[in-house]
């Protein structure tokens, strides 16, 4: 806008084609009108007007420039046309207001319409040229921060999903459209043997599994009457090996994968025997990815990717890396992933998979996901196996962490720093006080913890 202002076009130009030229606008103080310069025609057939000397008048001012203005029938200040009728009124100077009241040149009288380029509109008149030009800039400067809001709101708009238009798995609320997660859509997978039903399952059942009991399914590889009664239907005894092998574990999270592919829910989340599950902090994390994206979410348990050797036709193999979520701190899989993982996952396909790369069952689940899917593991402080020194954790840290777990690292006990209020002695997992810290209301828990 102040580049336009400060740009007077030419006279000229304002004056529209083939209307004839005019002189600068009339002084203020002048009571008569000057004569402007000659018709072209009249100028070439006389003499045109001379330069003025220093000192002295234009030469031919009274000859061809009278001559000029006679051709024309037009009459100079002073002197007579040969006619009895006055001389007639130069035209007003075309509209300058924008140059000119811009640059303090005085009043001005124009139209909205010749401001807008159109051919009417109500005159701006008696209104002082500084006045115009603040109400010109004004309706300049509104349209101006009109056009920057809209900019900066479609701007932020866009910028509210800038991930979650891409195949790339990221944090994100869930959409407004789809109903939203509760607890009762995720499947949980314990994995356990004969040999920890009294020694580790028990406790779980006394402190996490009573608060999900609905979303947990126990697997193990022998029957147990005492599991029986307390889990119905959700013990699941497998026909797999009590060992400790990978075609063990393999067989366990392909029973695993193929009864949550059944149920129809909506996650998948594997422990092991040795977790605590928070069902809150489970929940809250769950809810931070958008059901649209495979998700595979865990921790893992090396700080560099795991390399495995892939056969391939012709008795050649190649070799892959690829990220895996540690089994023993636990990790989930929405159902949109575990449906794409079931060509090499469901029935006796997974353990065929394990076999083939030579690995467990956990770093077979990152195998398929990473690379038969080229998907990513969503890498998450939250779960937590034996493997790591759990006593860093802080007691404020324990209600927001989703696994927990415990046991024997270097010879020594792994358990969470966490003060009362059973002992170390009657609580060595630390399990037991940390349930009463998250659920005070437990019955078995101390009147103390429970107000």
């Amino acid at each position: 806008m102040e580049g336009l202002l400060l740009s007077p076009p030419p006279l000229q130009q304002l004056a529209g084609p083939g209307a004839v030229p005019l002189a600068e606008p009339f002084p203020a103080t002048s009571g008569a009108p000057r004569a402007g310069p000659a018709p072209r025609a009249a100028l070439e057939a006389g003499a045109g007007p001379g330069v003025p000397e220093p000192g002295g008048s234009a030469p031919g001012a009274g000859g061809g420039l009278a001559a000029a203005a006679a051709a024309a029938g037009l009459g100079l200040p002073g002197q007579s046309t040969g006619s009895h009728l006055s001389p007639p009124r130069l035209p007003p100077p075309p509209p300058r207001c924008l140059p000119d009241f811009c640059l303090g040149r005085g009043p001005c009288r124009t139209s909205l319409a010749s401001l807008s380029g159109g051919d009417s509109g109500a005159e701006l008149s008696g209104v002082p040229g500084p006045m115009q030009c603040r109400l010109v800039r004004g309706l300049a400067g509104a349209l101006l921060t009109v056009l920057c809001m809209g900019l900066v709101s479609l701007r932020y708009h866009s910028s509210l999903f800038p991930q979650s238009m891409r195949e790339t798995p990221g944090l994100s609320p869930p959409s407004p459209l789809s109903p939203e997660l509760r607890l009762h859509d995720v499947f949980i997978a314990v994995k356990t043997t004969r040999a920890f039903h009294r020694s580790r399952l028990e406790l779980l059942l006394d402190t996490w599994v009573s608060r999900t009991r609905e979303q947990t399914f126990v697997f193990t590889d022998s029957s147990d009457e005492g599991l029986q009664e307390r889990l119905g239907s959700h013990l699941v005894v497998t026909n797999c090996s009590a060992e400790h092998s990978h075609p063990a574990l393999s067989c366990k999270m392909a029973a695993e994968f193929d009864t949550f592919l059944a149920r129809g829910l909506w996650w998948f989340c594997h422990v092991d025997d040795d977790n605590y599950v928070n069902p809150r902090a489970l929940l809250k994390l769950l809810k931070a990815f958008p059901q649209t994206h495979d998700v595979y979410v865990g921790r893992p348990s090396l700080n560099r990717p795991i390399r495995a050797s892939e056969p391939r036709p012709h008795n050649r193999t190649r070799l892959v890396q690829f990220w895996f979520a540690t089994g023993g701190a636990g990790f989930c899989i929405n159902r949109k992933l575990a449906l794409k993982m079931a060509p090499w996952a469901s029935g006796s396909r997974f353990v065929e998979t394990s076999a083939l790369i030579r690995l467990p069952d956990d770093c077979t689940v990152g195998y398929i996901v990473e690379c038969k899917l080229g998907g990513r593991l969503q890498p998450s402080p939250l779960f937590h196996s034996h493997l790591e020194t759990l006593q860093l954790l802080g007691a404020a840290q324990l209600p927001e962490q989703v696994t927990l777990s415990y046991g024997v690292f270097e010879e020594k006990l792994n358990v969470i720093k966490l003060q009362g209020p059973f002992s170390p002695k009657e609580d060595p997992s630390r399990f037991r006080s940390l349930h009463c810290l998250l659920y005070p209301d437990t019955p078995w828990c101390p009147q103390l913890m429970a107000r």
